[in-house]
């Protein structure tokens, strides 16, 4: 074996400070009520709830697991879990 590592970590570019940047880090930042859900990643607080792994049954849905996803996110391509 050699001494030298095969994967090595790399601190990337920072993101780019925005004015959109900007008002994320804001709401981020405000308070919020401790019974409100919001993003942790966008601050958002607009959720739809899904449902995963739902069988057929007589024509009708049944089962699955629901899950809350933040809109903000999902309308930017990224599917974020919210709990």
């Amino acid at each position: 074996m050699t001494d030298k590592h095969r994967f090595h970590v790399i601190h990337g570019t920072p993101t780019l400070d925005t004015s959109a940047e900007q008002v994320r880090k804001r709401v981020r930042a405000m308070p919020k009520p401790a019974y409100m859900v919001q993003c942790h990643r966008c601050g958002g607080r607009e959720v739809i709830e899904t449902k995963t792994g739902v069988m057929m049954k007589n024509g009708k849905p049944v089962g699955g697991t629901k899950q809350l996803l933040c809109v903000g996110c999902l309308l930017k391509g990224e599917r974020v879990l919210l709990v």
